[in-house]
């Protein structure tokens, strides 16, 4: 909680309407994205964030090798509601879940733009840089303690 705003975190076992609004706004009208949607959102964890009951951010985790690391993915705050720390509360819940859940590690595609904010919670740059959709990212892993 940041000072006068109570936020929320929920897990979802599947796309909620919310995450699914939230992306599309971030991803694909702000930010030029065309591929939002994909099969991992069938099997992927979704987080949701709510800041005075208004759903304001989300993202996804999912695991390809049997709970040892998890992926995390879409994180998207949407404009209105950036500078209110979101956007770490959702990485640092999906950590602590993860570590929950046993994993050793968390990693993630982080767009180059916003590695330093990866950077901050922990994250360490693994790779070289490469292109998802015409936008430079770089992989990033942290080892859950």
């Amino acid at each position: 909680m940041y000072g006068d705003f109570m936020n929320k975190i929920e897990f979802f076992n599947y796309l909620p309407d919310d995450a699914k609004d939230i992306r599309i706004k971030v991803f694909v009208d702000e930010q030029g994205f065309e591929n939002e949607l994909d099969d991992i959102d069938n099997t992927a964890i979704h987080i949701l964030i709510y800041l005075n009951g208004a759903a304001a951010g989300t993202a996804r985790m999912f695991t390809e090798d049997n709970g040892k690391s998890y992926h995390i993915g879409r994180v998207a705050v949407l404009p209105q509601f950036r500078k209110n720390h979101l956007g770490a509360e959702i990485v640092t819940a999906i950590c602590e879940k993860a570590k929950a859940l046993g994993a050793e590690k968390c990693e993630l595609s982080a767009q180059c733009r916003v590695k330093d904010f990866y950077k901050s919670l922990g994250f360490e740059e693994s790779g070289e840089e490469y292109l998802d959709e015409y936008c430079p990212h770089i992989h990033m892993e942290k080892t859950l303690q």
